[in-house]
């Protein structure tokens, strides 16, 4: 999920008769009621927080027609656009496709960069909103449009780190001259400066100083945007893209670490080691899956993940799980249809996520964990009931319960998902009924009752199942004709 950036507003006047906007400051507090009464109804009524913060933007177009020239007004209302992306239950009320939402969010960040260019702020939302976009058009299978915005965002995360980099050192020397023969503040313990005058009655803008962890928020950033894009380049691009990876998490981010307080080291190192590991699982498929490397060289650089502490972090548990099950799928690609598939190394690395699954929900249950769940039971189940390869019998009688395994996690999936997690909920509501009809099908089972899910949207779930390796191909089509003809 994208992070915004924090532009702080105005202080708030009193509240009196209601009056039109004249100024810039006045458009700002009239947009930061209306922000405010969103915020109040986000959880208990999202229409009700959708139309506030709809009003916001109204008032915030408005204020801009007046003074195209308002860096404030320009990036809050990009701000306040950014934050509605990353709530899907606010988006189905603004009234726009959340692709369309993001380009228009886009639109409203140039803007703003237009007004400043060199803001890292504004450098660091404008790069998560073009990821964001990104990886709608991958999930939707136009990687030819994702890869240019995930480059361009991470020409902005450059930029903004270099920006925030001379900041922070301008920073450290004008403190070392105001502090002479003193000591120098901790740089995350810095007061925020200010300009204008409260007493004038004239509103003005809190500037934050840059810290250690705003450099890390954008190397974490940059990575993230490095993880997606390098399964999506061509292997010519792998290089480069590595070689970023590997300045920013051995050379610049340890730098930072350095900068802040002795407490706050160790969890900003692990943070660090996930996202390197996390980079290290995506670029050895990307690799793999281009020819480059062979699955014992894939399975090696997983060792990336043996980060002190990963045992007590849902988060460390589930990224493991899901790059081990990456590797399983990418083998069981290149080798389908061949009896020479290694049967062994995919059915380990599947045993082995579903363990750091069942270690992820003991510290914390989530829909996308029960999920996740339910697609390694289904690539189990693949291997166990495989027409091509040597399956022992006793592996081949568990396929029956794996199937089962894999029903009942979708159903946990479902169980557990919120309004934000529409989409998920959706599929996996397909995924049970898939799973069902699995069982009807090979093993005899009679059909669950329970099962919710509308036949065409069972036939996008079959897609989508064999494009993510969870059923052969063949078996796919024969689920298929069970569907009515249109």
């Amino acid at each position: 999920m994208a992070k915004t950036k924090q532009f702080t507003k105005p202080p708030k006047k009193q509240k009196g008769k209601a009056v039109l906007p004249e100024t810039a400051d006045e458009y700002q507090e009239a947009a930061d009621n209306q922000e405010e009464t969103g915020g109040k109804w986000r959880a208990g009524d999202p229409a009700k927080s959708g139309r506030a913060f709809v009003r916001a933007l109204e008032i915030y177009d408005k204020g801009l027609q007046r003074y195209p020239n308002s860096f404030d007004l320009a990036y809050n209302k990009a701000r306040l656009e950014l934050e509605i992306t990353q709530q899907p239950a606010l988006v189905s009320h603004i009234g726009l496709p959340l692709a369309d939402l993001l380009k228009q969010t886009l639109n409203s960040h140039r803007y703003v960069l237009r007004l400043n260019e060199e803001n890292p702020d504004a450098l660091f939302n404008t790069s998560q909103v073009l990821t964001s976009l990104a990886e709608q058009l991958s999930e939707g299978h136009e990687s030819s449009t994702a890869i240019p915005l995930l480059q361009e965002a991470l020409e902005l995360l450059s930029s903004c780190l270099s920006r925030q980099e001379m900041l922070l050192e301008q920073q450290q020397a004008d403190l070392e001259d105001a502090d002479e023969g003193g000591v120098a503040l901790d740089v995350e313990e810095r007061p925020a400066s200010t300009t204008g005058s409260e007493t004038s009655g004239q509103t003005f803008t809190i500037e934050t100083p840059i810290t250690a962890s705003d450099l890390l928020d954008t190397v974490h950033a940059s990575l993230s945007a490095l993880t997606t894009l390098v399964s999506l380049v061509e292997a010519g691009t792998l290089e480069t893209l590595g070689d970023m990876a590997h300045s920013l998490t051995e050379k610049r981010a340890p730098a930072y670490v350095g900068l802040l307080s002795a407490d706050a080291q160790e969890a900003a190192r692990f943070t660090v080691a996930l996202d390197r590991a996390s980079f290290v699982g995506a670029f050895a498929d990307a690799q793999y899956n281009a020819y480059m490397i062979e699955a014992e060289t894939y399975l090696a650089r997983l060792e990336a993940f043996s980060i002190p502490g990963k045992e007590q972090n849902a988060t460390a548990l589930g990224s493991e799980a899901e790059a081990r099950t990456e590797l399983a799928t990418s083998v069981i690609a290149r080798f389908e249809g061949s009896s020479d598939l290694p049967l062994d190394l995919c059915w380990k690395q599947l045993s082995l996520a579903q363990d750091l699954y069942t270690k992820a929900t003991k510290l914390g249950s989530s829909a996308q964990v029960y999920l996740s769940r339910g697609d390694v039971e289904m690539l189990r189940h693949r291997l166990a009931s495989s027409p091509y390869t040597k399956v022992t019998d006793g592996l081949r009688k568990s396929a029956p319960t794996l199937a089962l395994n894999a029903y009942t996690y979708y159903k946990g999936a479902v169980r557990l998902a919120t309004d934000e997690d529409a989409g998920l909920k959706s599929k996996a509501q397909q995924r049970i009924a898939i799973a069902s009809d699995v069982r009807v099908f090979l093993y005899g089972i009679e059909a669950s009752a329970d099962v919710d899910c509308l036949q065409s949207d069972k036939a996008t779930g079959l897609v989508d199942c064999v494009e993510e390796g969870l059923l052969e191909t063949a078996l796919a089509e024969e689920l298929a004709k069970s569907l009515p003809v249109k």
